[in-house]
């Protein structure tokens, strides 16, 4: 195979290296090019050699460097973050690499081009083993988000793949189901419910197309419920806070006694009603707070399996709370609110019946022992669970009420005589196996919402998504981005050790642009030269 002319011109440095005597001749026939070629190449290194570093890009290892540095310049920046080529440019000239690779915003942008191509030929070598188990259970969410033309994302909620992401000039159901068909009715998965706002062509796609439950995003309808009461007790806290500082500014300035006790005695009754607006505010945090540990699989304080009869009673208690602010705070629009969130409670609840649903048909197939099953569901799992959702909140008082109930969880799993008698390898494998069973209760599209948020970005970054571009992001997502275990989406669904993508980039990546010098930049100024300032 011919050498590139980097690589010749790293020989032709390596031959000089080894003896500076040598001359042109010698070099050559070690070489294997001729007299010419390297004589070109040594005038090429001594221009490059400008700055005290550019002697380490001539050897073998510099260039490799080099070239993973432009590569991973453009892959980081310009393809994950939108960075233009342009900036891309100026970036590595100030790295003083213009004499060393191709640096100009065309030649990056031809570079960047051979970047998306083999980032979809990565993807298209992964399809085959992209496939699921027999009968491989999963639960979806899906969302649009607008760019003119609307995006529509469908990902597996508990890994984060992305199974659909695709411009399309609507989003009806029919849409929906043409996009589904290439992964869903070849590949023989079995999808246990779909979270989805309440949009009428994602409803019909979880029953009809996806045959399975469809459940209302708790995210969308808890933001929508208190949305109307706490946007109100916020403007009366801004209103009330700027009449006690005009106030309190008035009172410091007048000299007059009759008037300073004037205002006194109004700031007295500003700061009782801002004394019951810091106490209604109260209630209204703590009956969300309320809902949202409530909506759980296993009760906070009992650790007992809960199913929507169990969660009723809290739920109705804190929607009358509500009610009672609505009369205060956000009127008509409250009200409509709470009534809309109240209708989709059983849509909610299905969400919960379909986890359990699955949870006790997944372990039936791991076990046939009815006080394995026991122990599984009532000691493994509630102790699981709660470390998950500990680690996975950020609110500080939801995070201590999540660590009790782990730390009462894990109490009784060790209380438990099966966990004493038990060999160490079986129970690890039934953590494991709760580990994977308790990431599988999703409960809202947030996954979804987070990619929606990252493509705006984007999307506004590089002034619009070609077909190509959004299918290298797609890639780039399930096969790249990682959790803090270090886990891709596509590792964590398929259960596969992919290569990493950007290794593979580097790999089957040709050779860098060779810099070229302008003719235009070697031009004098005419100015200049005849005592004009430049």
């Amino acid at each position: 195979m011919s050498l590139t002319i980097r690589q010749r011109g790293v020989k032709v440095f390596q031959a000089i290296q080894a003896d500076a005597s040598q001359g042109v001749q010698a070099v050559a026939s070690v070489i294997g090019i001729s007299k010419s070629s390297v004589h070109r190449h040594q005038q090429a290194i001594e221009r490059r050699n400008q700055h005290p570093e550019s002697s380490w890009w001539e050897t073998e290892a510099g260039s490799a460097w080099l070239k993973r540095l432009v590569v991973g310049s453009i892959f980081f920046f310009g393809i994950k973050h939108g960075i233009g080529v342009g900036e891309l440019s100026q970036f590595l000239k100030a790295l003083r690499l213009e004499r060393h690779v191709g640096c100009s915003a065309s030649a990056l942008a031809r570079l960047k081009q051979q970047l998306n191509d083999t980032i979809e030929a990565y993807g298209a070598a992964q399809a085959e083993h992209c496939q699921p188990k027999a009968g491989q259970g999963i639960c979806v969410g899906g969302d649009e988000v607008f760019f003119g033309l609307p995006v529509l994302v469908l990902a597996e909620l508990a890994s984060g793949y992305l199974f659909t992401e695709v411009q399309c000039e609507d989003r009806s159901y029919e849409t929906w189901v043409a996009q589904i068909q290439a992964w869903w009715h070849q590949r023989g998965w079995q999808c246990h419910f779909m979270v989805s706002d309440r949009a009428k062509a994602l409803i019909k796609l979880a029953t009809d197309g996806l045959g399975c439950v469809s459940v209302a995003d708790w995210f969308h309808a808890l933001r929508a419920l208190g949305q109307p009461i706490g946007r109100a007790i916020g403007r009366q806290q801004g209103r009330l806070a700027k009449q006690i500082r005009t106030l309190t500014a008035q009172r410091d300035a007048t000299q007059r006694e009759a008037k300073r006790l004037e205002l006194t005695q109004a700031l007295a009754v500003l700061s009782t009603q801002q004394e019951t607006l810091a106490q209604d505010q109260h209630r209204y945090h703590h009956a969300i707070t309320t809902l949202t540990v409530s909506l759980h699989p296993f009760d906070l304080k009992t650790q007992a399996p809960q199913t929507w009869s169990d969660i009723t009673p809290p739920f109705q208690t804190t929607l009358v709370h509500l009610r009672e602010l609505s009369q205060t705070y956000g009127g008509q629009k409250a009200m409509a609110a709470i009534n809309s969130f109240e209708r989709q409670l059983p849509d909610i609840a299905r969400g919960l019946h379909a986890w359990w649903q699955w949870a006790l048909q997944a372990l039936a197939a791991q076990t046939s022992s009815l006080e394995v099953q026991n122990w599984v569901l009532m000691s493994v799992l509630p102790w699981v669970y709660w470390q998950q959702q500990t680690d996975k909140t950020q609110q500080p008082d939801l995070k201590a009420r999540y660590q009790q109930a782990a730390s009462e969880a894990a109490q009784h799993l060790v209380a438990h005589p099966l966990t004493q008698t038990m060999a160490a390898d079986d129970r690890q494998g039934w953590i494991d196996w709760a580990r994977w069973m308790a990431d599988r209760y999703q409960r809202t599209s947030s996954a979804v919402e987070g990619r929606n948020g990252y493509l705006s970005r984007l999307h506004h970054a590089g002034r619009g998504f070609s077909p190509q571009t959004l299918k290298g992001l797609t890639i780039i997502h399930n096969f790249h981005l990682k959790r803090p275990d270090g886990t891709t989406a596509a590792q964590r669904l398929f259960g596969y050790d992919f290569p990493d993508l950007f290794e593979w980039l580097v790999d089957h990546t040709g050779d860098l642009p060779v810099a070229r010098q302008s003719r235009k930049a070697q031009r004098p100024n005419p100015f200049y030269l005849k005592g004009f300032p430049a």
